[in-house]
């Protein structure tokens, strides 16, 4: 087994410990008491515990290059690190695996690593032949006082020649033990330098690895200051129902327990739970803002539903009204509530018109794998979803995402998206597919100028505990019913919102009459004409030809006209509103010229 084989406990002291057979060539070192070499005069040993020691010691066998100072660092701080595939290193900060952007968690480590090889020479003693020749040397100087120099006799001279043989080896010993000794403070040195950082990192980074979906795992599992919130959710069949037809009841039980690195968790919400915690202030707010108890138990659900990775439910909230509606509010306050388990998009992400080529990296998309709020704001007028998009980031279904010179990574979406408006986006397409996401959230409420309170965002932050638990209930409340459920008034809106958008739906009520009448019919260039009359004067963008022709096949067939049987270029059963035809233009008199004086 190799060192790089052998298994890393998380506490760097246990992991040299249990290593210590595997990794170690060099006969046991003296402790630093006992060196039989004699300090080489550097500096006094530090006062270290015997752990301490015991880690140098296991360093100590590692080689003087790349490959054996990452393996210090492993030794050292294998329990703190982790490298996330494509992504980069991240460290424990006893609550959560930290992104290390900059290097702000990791040089420190790793310039700890380095700075402590030079320890590593006060460990360094002498081989069994070099402690034999040491005490022979020292044990000949002793005997070689005990001589003397004057009229000595053959043998003595022999004697004393060999004495002088043995404290030459001593002194060779020692030299050979201070080269090594001296040979590890230059390696200590010559380790400080960018590139030899970079290359330990480098090399211990495939043995730190892991992917990016091995993290936030726990779908209900809400990473706290004070400790990691678990929900969990329990159903028993009830006693007393039919066993044919049997009924369950659903309990929610919310626990706070300490944080672990085992739960590889990357995000932290930076609130602490308190169970008793009340938030009058948000609650008078929030119900300032929507008047609607349905509608503001349907955001709470929602907010709620959003403290966790679930993607049960596949929509998005579209939260629209004029300014000082306290929208803006709302989603920034539960936003810093979550932390990083929030984020923002920029609207044109969502548009399509910040659409990248596929070998691309999409730094904007980068921020949210693990993400569970995902906010946008203010789409300019006209502006349209990309509804591709729209549909891939709300379905769960996986996504590619890219960093600047990194690989792709595919990830699952975890996150509910919140789009504040004061203008509602376009969506052109008028499927299923894409309106069964759409939720939009009427903020019809207008706070007076005189009525704005400045320092209400500061006001609601001290009431965050609160609000954690509003949100809970919420979450609660959509997890005992097992959906959103939205109310009647937010259907209603939602359905008016598809009934604007509904380009080829809006133009065929507005500018058509539907008489059902055989007798009755248009050519197909005749309702384009009247489309783009329509077009003109509702300030909307036509289609071209081509896709007016298309779809206008299933618009007749949902208003109830048809092509015709003998031409299909003729629509019957409908007629186009005098006032949508275009106008032909009056004859002018022939002008006059020159040759008719």
């Amino acid at each position: 087994m190799t060192p790089s084989d052998a298994p890393m406990p998380d506490d760097p002291i246990l992991g040299a410990v249990a290593n210590a057979a595997v990794v170690s060539s060099a006969p046991p070192a003296a402790e630093p008491e006992d060196d039989l070499a004699h300090d080489d005069g550097e500096g006094d040993r530090p006062e270290l515990s015997p752990e301490a020691w015991a880690l140098i010691r296991e360093c100590l066998a590692q080689g003087c290059h790349d490959i054996g100072n990452s393996r210090r660092l492993r030794f050292r701080y294998g329990h703190q690190l982790v490298h996330i595939q494509n992504v980069g290193y991240h460290v424990y900060d006893g609550r959560r695996w930290i992104e290390d952007i900059d290097g702000v968690h990791v040089t420190p480590l790793a310039h700890e690593t380095v700075e402590a090889i030079a320890l590593e020479a006060h460990l360094i003693s002498p081989t069994p032949n070099e402690a034999a020749a040491i005490a022979a040397g020292e044990e000949a100087e002793i005997e070689k006082e005990s001589i003397g120099t004057d009229d000595l006799t053959e043998s003595q001279k022999a004697a004393l020649a060999k004495l002088n043989r043995d404290i030459a080896a001593a002194s060779r010993a020692r030299k050979a033990i201070a080269g090594r000794r001296a040979q590890r403070r230059r390696f200590a040195n010559s380790s400080c330098n960018t590139g030899k950082i970079d290359g330990m990192l480098k090399q211990a980074c495939g043995y730190l690895s892991k992917p990016l979906a091995a993290f936030d795992v726990d779908a209900l599992a809400l990473n706290l200051e004070n400790g990691t919130l678990r929900v969990e959710i329990d159903e028993q069949e009830d006693e007393e129902s039919d066993p044919d037809n049997p009924r369950f009841r659903r309990s929610v039980s919310i626990e706070l327990s300490p944080h672990q690195r085992e739960d590889w968790i990357c995000k932290l919400a930076p609130v602490a739970y308190a169970k008793d915690a009340k938030c009058p202030i948000f609650d008078a707010f929030l119900a300032k803002i929507l008047p609607s108890a349905e509608i503001r138990n349907y955001m709470l659900r929602y907010l709620g539903y959003a403290l966790t990775a679930l993607t049960t439910e596949q929509v998005f909230v579209l939260m629209h009204g004029e300014g000082r509606n306290g929208k803006s509010t709302l989603v920034d306050i539960v936003s810093r509530l979550m932390g990083d388990y929030a984020t923002s998009l920029p609207i044109a992400t969502l548009t399509g018109e910040d659409r990248r080529k596929g070998a691309e990296a999409t730094p904007d998309l980068v921020r949210t794998p693990g993400a569970r709020l995902v906010r946008a704001a203010e789409p300019k007028e006209g502006m349209a979803f990309d509804e591709s998009l729209i549909k891939s980031l709300t379905s769960g279904e996986p996504i590619l995402v890219r960093r600047l010179n990194h690989e792709f990574n595919e990830v699952y979406p975890k996150f509910k998206l919140a789009i504040s408006a004061n203008r509602k986006p376009v969506i052109r397409g008028n499927d299923d597919g894409i309106w069964r996401r759409v939720v939009l959230i009427p903020f019809d409420v207008q706070i007076p100028k005189d009525e704005v309170d400045k320092k209400l965002p500061e006001k609601l932050w001290t009431e965050r505990s609160g609000i954690l638990n509003r949100l809970l209930e919420g979450l609660s409340d959509f997890l005992m019913r097992g959906a959103l459920d939205p109310p009647a008034g937010i259907t209603a809106a939602s359905q008016e919102y598809r009934d604007e958008s509904d380009l080829m739906g809006a133009f065929v009520r507005e500018a058509l009459t539907v008489t059902k009448d055989a007798a009755d019919s248009e050519l197909t260039g005749a309702l384009f004409d009247a489309f783009l009359v329509w077009c003109q004067r509702a300030a909307r963008t036509p289609v071209k030809r081509e896709t007016f022709t298309r779809r206008m096949v299933k618009t007749a067939h949902d208003f109830g006209f048809e092509k015709g049987k003998a031409s299909s270029s003729i629509y019957v059963g409908v007629q186009v509103k005098s006032e949508y035809r275009p106008q032909q233009p009056e004859p002018r008199a022939p002008s006059r010229t020159r040759d008719d004086d």
